[in-house]
């Protein structure tokens, strides 16, 4: 039988869909989705955030708890196709008592919305909490690539993104093509590595050491062109990376850039 074909680095195609596919990585997955949602809906009981339309969607803000920073603006994962501000709140807590107003909206999903409309609603979104501003934004996963999309474009206090994919290439080479549907112009729009030089504000790269070694690549390159703090997750998964914006290093580093 012939070697399997190349179609990335050294992936064939089975091996480049596994590694754009978290839940390949691991094992418990429904799990940390129920937690994402339980704990949201756990901030959402005793926050009480103000739920408003940005316009397309809505978004929940969360009041900041202690003598304010500013605003913090987090955008959710998903492979840009599912999850909500239902998933996302838990975030928020932490971010409150440290003196955040926290944002955690809504947007579309692929395939039904494409994915520079998605980009153009963040837009909206940060247009509509520009008055609480400084804003902070982060992202996780796919959160992440749209966070730093995001960032490319507009002015941010800084930039925390984690375990996200910043050069869509090789995303469109892999399975997830079936529904991430760009023209070879919005591939190259939309790919924040290739646009690095234009963030302004300072970034905070973090990914774990049991995501893909893809995911860890892109981690790693995107660090490399924004001279980002790098914040590698010792034994933390894709799924459980989101915490650390909640606790540790790395939300020590965020509070140090407000």
């Amino acid at each position: 039988m012939s070697p399997a074909q190349k179609v990335w680095l050294d992936y064939d195609q089975a091996a480049l869909d596994a590694a754009y596919d978290q839940r390949a990585w691991c094992a418990d997955v429904p799990a940390w989705l129920a937690r994402y949602k339980a704990d949201t809906e756990a901030a959402r009981a005793k926050l009480r955030p103000e739920t408003s339309s940005y316009g397309p969607h809505l978004l929940d803000l969360y009041p900041a708890r202690a003598p304010r920073r500013g605003l913090h603006l987090h955008v959710h994962g998903g492979a840009w196709r599912a999850q909500s501000r239902e998933d996302a709140g838990f975030v928020a807590p932490a971010l409150s008592a440290a003196g955040f107003d926290v944002a955690v909206p809504d947007f579309g999903a692929l395939p039904a919305t494409r994915m520079p409309d998605v980009v153009e609603e963040l837009r909206r979104c940060v247009a509509f909490v520009t008055p609480r501003g400084p804003i902070h934004i982060s992202g996780h996963s796919s959160g992440a690539h749209l966070a730093a999309v995001l960032a490319t474009e507009l002015p941010f206090a800084s930039v925390t993104l984690i375990s996200g994919a910043y050069d869509l290439a090789p995303v469109l080479l892999s399975s997830r093509r079936d529904y991430v549907r760009l023209t070879a112009e919005e591939a190259d729009a939309l790919s924040p590595l290739r646009h690095a030089a234009r963030i302004t504000a300072p970034v905070l790269i973090a990914w774990g050491t049991r995501e893909s070694p893809e995911f860890i690549r892109q981690g790693e390159a995107m660090a490399e062109a924004t001279q980002a703090r790098r914040f590698v997750l010792d034994g933390v998964h894709h799924f459980a990376a989101p915490y650390a914006l909640t606790e540790g290093p790395l939300h020590a580093a965020l509070l140090s850039l407000a």
